[in-house]
């Protein structure tokens, strides 16, 4: 289910609503939160969800889908209708699709020596549009790729660059710790992760062992990492001087009171 952007409310409801329902989109690994308009779906129907590029093909895992925030109930998608015949075939077409337009823009690619990796195609359900999806260390110049698959597939194409951290969150994942990827779930903007943030926690410094599958830090550095920092900041010493002395914070030497000399004089003669 999608994360809330951002309300008012702090507290947390688990009321379950029958004008809510959980839809998965192909192999995504959360469940989007629809609104079925008064409508019923069971667990296991194929709809239609009206989302911002179109029509989307989904199925519905979750019916009703418990709502946690009210905030959420207003960035619904809207449930337009169940699934077809027609709806069913031209779902498989999209699924060909995106195979047949990842492998060919792989090919055409590398003909055009274009260094470039394809990370994934995404098809309109209508086949109108198709947004290609790559990865590169640098800027590439893809007009003569884009003329080729416009006329290889009819559609109207769109290439994006990604990073290799928005790379893993697109494609999702199984990290080191066994649950799905952080940043393909729940997690949606990036904080920098440095080499320190390993080294203050005492872990390894195995680039296997602190590297995720985009080959960047694991961003969960960050998470307990202001745990560790507290502890380091009481033990620093204290920037502020101990003495109140006015003149020996101005720099001043320091000045002999008088009878300090007799003192120290009548001390030594004691001694002998």
């Amino acid at each position: 289910m999608s994360g809330c952007s951002g309300c008012s409310f702090k507290g947390l409801s688990t009321a379950v609503e029958d004008s809510f329902v959980g839809v998965r989109f192909h192999e995504e690994t959360n469940l989007t939160l629809c609104a079925t308009q008064g409508a019923i779906y069971a667990q296991g129907d194929r709809v239609l969800v009206e989302v911002d590029k179109g029509l989307a093909y989904g199925r519905v895992e979750r019916s009703p889908m418990t709502v946690f925030k009210p905030c959420q109930k207003t960035s619904a998608k809207k449930v337009t209708r169940r699934a077809t015949a027609q709806d069913d075939q031209a779902y498989d077409r999209q699924m060909s699709n995106q195979v047949q337009g990842k492998l060919f823009c792989q090919q055409r690619s590398s003909k055009l020596g274009l260094e470039m990796k394809v990370s994934r195609v995404d098809f309109s359900l209508d086949a109108r549009h198709a947004t290609f999806y790559f990865t590169a260390n640098g800027r590439v110049d893809f007009r003569q790729l884009v003329r080729d698959l416009a006329q290889r597939f009819k559609v109207r194409v769109k290439m994006v660059q990604i990073g290799a951290r928005d790379e893993a969150a697109l494609l999702g994942g199984i990290g080191i710790c066994g649950e799905t990827l952080c940043c393909s779930t729940w997690l949606k903007e990036f904080q920098p992760i440095s080499i320190s943030m390993a080294k203050r926690q005492n872990l390894s410094l195995n680039p296997s062992k602190i590297s995720g599958q985009c080959g960047r830090l694991l961003c969960c550095l960050a998470y307990e990492n202001d745990q560790y920092e507290r502890p380091a900041r009481q033990r620093k010493p204290s920037s502020q001087p101990r003495s109140k002395n006015p003149a020996i914070l101005r720099g001043e030497p320091r000045k002999r009171r008088s009878g300090d000399g007799a003192r120290r004089g009548s001390k030594r003669a004691g001694r002998s």
